[in-house]
């Protein structure tokens, strides 16, 4: 009999063992309804509540900022069909061709300034801009920055719907959204996630700290926006990579990120150009890859932390002025450790972003290790005002 009641007992534990299991197999659905899912922190994606998700309404907001650009640039001549009526003293007859381009914006005031990129407005002659509601406007170039690759035109229009900027910068991981008038098909929306922030060389001009994204960008889409879940402005689309010709996309597309668009952009409004600080240097990251190619060349007593390795220095700079030279390493700037990533990270910070911050003829105290004895020294170095024609292509 004691077996018995053993036996049962041990039947209704299991039953029981298994019932809540089941339940939390299940998620605890009750009455056929599947559990609503639980409100996601912010810079989630999903659904937030029946009928209706973030990137919808984050969509919606940056696609109201987001306008068509269309240019129209000085004639050119190019070669023609041959003529045959000509023969035989004829051949191919040179035509005239009118450039026109098709690119996007980012209005960020109610009064119609926009930003885009330098590269759509360099050539044109004309500018025209369509905005999210079909209105088109003749537009005014402000300024244009070579280096930044951004640009500042303007409609006269009032109370546009208008970007307000992220509050903080986005990391690797974030969900984004581009829009922009990609293949000049229209207002266009697609979506990835923030892959990387690097320093990039496009077309001869390095750009840092750019946001690498898998948010498909197309031709058309440069100058509109990269967008956080919540439709503010976190950078200004500029430049894809690609494997083919036509430039067709492989999911790595670049933005400028909105602390560099705020700083050239108030310039360009203000003066139109930007003043830049510089020192004069071409550096790369000195870094474990880098240390271990120059320790083959014999390099001694190299330094074991991260910095930047000077490539060049520009006659007549004021780099070349306090007698630094190629090979040296720069491993503080005013104090701060150097990032080997070239961006600020972690308590260090990227030699851009310090001669930035300075003013012209402000001095600047770099701790170097010297490529010519191997030793450490301080060396001040007094920032200028770039040249004008530093940045501009050749």
């Amino acid at each position: 009999m004691n077996r018995f009641i053993s036996y049962v007992v041990v039947f209704v534990l299991g039953f029981i063992v298994c019932a809540v299991t089941l339940q939390t197999i299940s998620g605890g659905r009750s009455g056929g309804m599947v559990t609503e899912s639980p409100v996601l922190p912010r810079g989630g994606v999903g659904v937030d509540k029946l009928g209706s998700n973030v990137i919808r309404n984050a969509a919606g907001i940056a696609s109201d900022y987001v306008v068509n650009i269309d240019t129209v640039g000085k004639p050119v001549r190019e070669p023609g069909l041959p003529d045959l009526f000509g023969f035989p003293f004829g051949g191919e007859q040179p035509e005239e061709v009118i450039p026109k381009g098709q690119a996007s914006g980012v209005i960020y005031t109610s009064d119609g300034y926009i930003i885009t990129n330098n590269h759509v407005v360099e050539e044109a002659q004309t500018l025209t801009v369509t905005t999210h509601g079909g209105k088109k406007y003749p537009a005014k170039l402000i300024g244009r920055d070579q280096k930044s690759d951004l640009a500042v035109i303007k409609i006269d229009a009032g109370g546009l719907p208008y970007a307000r900027f992220a509050p903080n910068p986005v990391q690797v991981g974030d969900w984004v959204i581009a829009v922009g008038n990609a293949l000049g098909l229209g207002p266009t929306v697609t979506v990835g996630v923030v892959s990387a922030k690097r320093s990039v060389d496009i077309d001869g001009k390095m750009l840092e700290g750019l946001i690498q994204t898998d948010a498909a960008i197309n031709r058309g889409n440069s100058g509109g926006a990269l967008a956080d879940v919540n439709g503010n402005l976190v950078g200004i689309n500029t430049a894809i990579l690609s494997t083919s010709p036509g430039g067709g996309n492989i999911g790595i597309g670049f933005a400028i990120p909105t602390s560099t668009v705020k700083s050239v952009v108030d310039q360009l409004v203000k003066s139109g150009k930007v003043v830049r600080p510089y020192m004069g240097v071409y550096y790369q990251p000195y870094n474990d890859q880098l240390r271990a190619e120059l320790a083959k060349n014999s390099s001694k007593n190299l330094p074991k932390e991260d910095g930047a390795y000077i490539r060049s220095v520009i006659n007549g700079s004021p780099a070349e002025q306090a007698g630094l030279q190629p090979g040296d390493i720069i491993l503080k700037i005013n104090g701060k450790p150097v990032s080997a990533s070239m961006e600020n990270e972690d308590g260090k910070v990227s030699i851009s972003s310090e001669v930035g911050k300075a003013k012209i003829g402000d001095r600047i105290i770099l701790d170097i290790w010297q490529a010519s004895d191997g030793q450490r020294a301080k060396v001040g170095v007094r920032v200028a005002q770039a040249p004008e024609d530093m940045y501009q292509q050749p």
